[in-house]
């Protein structure tokens, strides 16, 4: 239960006229950061954490919460825009973010996502206040069958997947595993390295979305003038995306579903945003009265992407703060920032800092508000890429894929590893295989590698534990109902 007093000590930090500057700085630089394909929030709060050393405490952690808050959004923009995430927990958004764009809706779907994005966050929010100790100890409980039956679970997306048909799916995801499967196991086994330094850890995820969905779009864009097709008559228009604000609050049960989906996937050390973004999207494909619209431009993929993937951030928090339990790169890099101001997530910092957990809360809460403003006028200047010729834009968007692969390590390696994803997923996609399934098993795979060994070596190779344990059992059967549901449904319309 919420202790008022602790929470009015902690809502009273925030009257100090450093906490909105911080807020709306730490929002427009982590905005930017999520948008620039390449550079995610998490890179954001890393290189910005020098800069807070000599801050007060509050203000300090506010302006990197709200960097990380940004970041969460930041990265649809460019999805929608240029089909690339800016980060991976946005990579569903592309699937009907950009068929918008090409249809001249691109207004619209950054407002969805603005909105969307907001009211994720804000629920994911009040979650944390509510439920912080509880869900903190759910995620305890989720030991390595239940983590692998996550990424199982996450990887049922690839049978509602109808591009080239169910065949090409399954193989395009295999592929992928197969992929995210390279690299030093957590034996110590080295596979499929072909003896180079770089894939010692594995096919790095950022340069691999990049080449999958931005380098491989320039290959069509060649044949066109513009992105959309109307051409230049499409431009930056604010009530348009105001409009496209309002159309977010038509899915209000989407809306929720998908932050709790987010809150509960985010408190998963290891999952993420990545995995409630995908998970989230799947299930709002699945439960849709019309799933075949999915994929060509529906406003609800837009909607049930971006409110995940925000909200995972209360779930993320709610992991960091109670256990000192990092759930990616984001919150690793603030578990530091509060170990520099003096403190230490986990269960001291709520006895012993209580006010200061509740001033953080507060502060996301008015965080998300103000992602409204400070999105939306973002949003609006990046939405003049539309309206740009291809014969710029081409070599301008080639050289910031070849940018931002290159600065995730400093190496040129991963610069050619980017361009030799665009030219995969060039030929993937002109043959019909989705490009989506090759990024879910590059994603998740390593996920369930990692988790099913440790599984092995906790019990032995016994492989009941996976029916014996109840939330192990239950993600069985979920994942078993997830694969088999769009069938039935398949075959009972026809009938």
């Amino acid at each position: 239960m919420i202790d008022w007093t602790d929470f009015s000590r902690g809502a009273a930090a925030l009257l100090s006229w450093e906490i909105p500057l911080s807020i709306i700085l730490g929002l427009a630089l982590g905005t930017v950061f999520g948008a620039i394909p390449g550079l995610t929030g998490g890179m954001g709060i890393a290189i910005l954490t020098p800069f807070t050393f000599r801050l007060p405490l509050m203000p300090s952690l506010v302006f990197l919460t709200s960097v990380y808050t940004g970041g969460c959004f930041g990265g649809a923009i460019s999805a929608i825009l240029i089909n690339t995430p800016g980060s991976p927990a946005s990579v569903s958004t592309t699937l009907d973010g950009y068929p918008m764009t090409r249809k001249g809706l691109s207004n619209e779907a950054l407002g969805i996502s603005v909105a969307a994005s907001a009211m994720g966050g804000f629920i994911g929010m009040v979650f944390l206040l509510v439920i912080m100790k509880p869900l903190a100890n759910l995620a305890l409980r989720f030991g390595p069958p239940e983590m692998f039956m996550v990424a199982v679970f996450g990887l049922t997306i690839i049978s509602s997947l109808h591009e080239g048909g169910f065949a090409k799916g399954m193989l395009a995801g295999l592929f992928g595993m197969m992929l995210g499967t390279m690299g030093m196991s957590s034996t110590g086994a080295i596979r499929g390295g072909f003896h180079i330094m770089y894939l010692l850890d594995g096919i790095p995820v950022i340069p691999a979305l990049i080449g999958l969905f931005a380098f491989s779009e320039l290959f069509f864009l060649m044949e066109k003038e513009y992105i959309t097709e109307s051409g230049e008559t499409i431009r930056r228009n604010l009530r348009k995306m105001l409009r496209g604000f309002y159309t977010a609050f038509r899915y209000p049960v989407n809306v929720f579903r998908s932050s709790l989906i987010g809150v509960i996937i985010g408190a998963l050390p290891a999952a993420g945003a990545t995995v409630a973004n995908i998970v989230s999207y799947n299930e709002a494909k699945r439960l849709s009265r019309h799933p075949h619209t999915f994929g060509e431009g529906d406003p609800e993929g837009v909607v049930a992407a971006e409110a995940a993937n925000n909200a995972s951030e209360g779930g993320a928090m709610a992991t960091m703060l109670a256990l000192g339990i990092p759930g990616g790169q984001a919150t690793a890099v603030l578990i530091g920032a509060f170990m520099l101001q003096g403190l230490l997530p986990g269960p001291r910092l709520f006895y012993k800092h209580m006010h200061v957990v509740y001033g953080l809360i507060s502060a996301e809460l008015v965080e998300e508000v103000l992602l409204v403003g400070v999105g939306m006028i973002i949003a609006y200047y990046f939405a003049g890429i539309v309206t740009v010729p291809t014969r710029i834009l081409i070599p301008t968007i080639a050289m910031f894929c070849t940018i931002g692969s290159f600065a995730l390590r400093n190496a040129m390696f991963d610069a050619y590893l980017m361009f030799a994803f665009g030219l995969l997923g060039w030929i993937m996609r002109k043959h019909g295989y989705p490009v989506i399934a090759v990024v879910l098993g590059i994603i998740l795979g390593p996920i369930a590698d990692r988790e099913l060994i440790h599984t092995n070596q906790l019990f032995a190779g016994d492989l009941s534990v996976f029916f014996t344990r109840p939330i192990s059992l239950a993600l069985v059967v979920m994942s078993t109902l997830a694969v088999a549901f769009p069938y039935l449904v398949r075959r009972r319309r026809e009938r």
